[in-house]
């Protein structure tokens, strides 16, 4: 029991980004040895997120209050370690950047990166009061304090924001080769450096979308229900299909004349799976569906069986995919 403390322990000066290169190597290890110890970190860090008082969870009695909240599993070190995607994950780990201010003196902003794996979801509550939900298999990098003039995060794969208005520090989201720009506001952004494409969906408010290093007059502001898309170096607006465009949010799947290429995708990073499939065999092939994300990989891959032609077979740890010739 004493081991679990003090991997407990770790677990907080991870998160309230305390802990040093050799503690988060060790939480890093315990993580990745079993899925216990992975399902134990996730409930630990959803009660932190959800506490009102995090700075009072350091005292002691607080602390062993808590404790008592969360499902303690049983420790089980087993022979082959568990992939963990992205080993940073959700351990705010901290690193540092240079910040010039106009008296040219150097502060250091402690910066918290937030990697989310395949198969999980996340919260992400910043200081000054914003929320970012962040989708499976992407990266948020923030900083623990927002400096005076701005509020600057980066982003990579999606994350739903729902930003804190404040008129005097725009916030400001870097995704890939675009920048976001906002005051207050609810969108999305899909950045995954694999999709060939990033698309910003604003929900409510307005944003300013522009490319890294272009004019400050050549961007595109966004109404509510508008989509931008970057692709090929170009910004093209369209009306959003909210429904689809963020149904990820509703914990679901809404593919609509999908290509194969981007099912195959979306149920990677949600299911943490690896598929195999002949790309060239599979470029004329689309599906149309709805799925509740209650259903396994296996139900949902069925179901694409029934009006598509397809089969399937796991083998080695993979699906593999194959079109059936009619």
């Amino acid at each position: 029991m004493k081991e679990l403390n003090d991997i407990e322990n770790l677990i907080i000066k991870s998160l309230d980004a305390t802990a040093n290169e050799d503690e988060l190597k060790v939480l890093k290890d315990w993580i990745e040895a079993s899925e216990d110890n992975k399902r134990h970190y996730f409930q630990f860090k959803d009660v932190w997120d959800a506490s009102d008082e995090l700075t009072d969870l350091k005292n002691k009695n607080n602390w062993n209050k808590l404790q008592k909240t969360i499902d303690r599993p049983v420790i089980k070190w087993g022979r082959e370690l568990i992939k963990v995607a992205a080993v940073m994950a959700l351990t705010a780990l901290v690193s540092y950047a240079l910040f010039n201010f106009p008296n040219e003196v150097e502060d250091t902003i402690a910066l918290s990166k937030v990697v989310v794996p395949n198969g999980s979801k996340t919260t992400v509550h910043l200081a000054d009061g914003t929320t970012v939900w962040l989708n499976a298999g992407s990266e948020l990098v923030y900083p623990t304090v927002f400096n005076k003039e701005s509020r600057n995060v980066e982003l990579k794969g999606e994350g739903y924001f729902k930003v804190s208005h404040d008129a005097e520090h725009p916030f400001m989201v870097s995704a890939g080769e675009i920048e976001v720009k906002v005051l207050g506001t609810e969108f999305n952004v899909m950045a995954y450096p694999n999709a060939g494409k990033i698309e910003t969906t604003l929900v409510e408010g307005s944003i300013y979308l522009n490319k890294k290093g272009a004019t400050a007059n050549s961007g595109i502001t966004l109404k509510p229900g508008q989509k931008v898309t970057f692709v090929s170096g170009q910004l093209e607006v369209a009306a959003s299909d909210m429904a689809l465009d963020i149904s990820w949010m509703q914990k679901g799947f809404n593919f609509q004349k999908a290509p194969f290429d981007k099912i195959v995708m979306q149920l990677e990073r949600w299911y943490d799976v690896d598929i195999v499939y002949n790309s060239k065999t599979f470029k004329d092939l689309t599906f149309t569906g709805k799925f509740r994300n209650n259903e396994t990989i296996w139900q949902v891959l069925d179901v694409i069986k029934m009006t598509t032609p397809i089969d399937y077979k796991a083998r080695d740890g993979k699906i593999y995919v194959n079109l059936i010739n009619e």
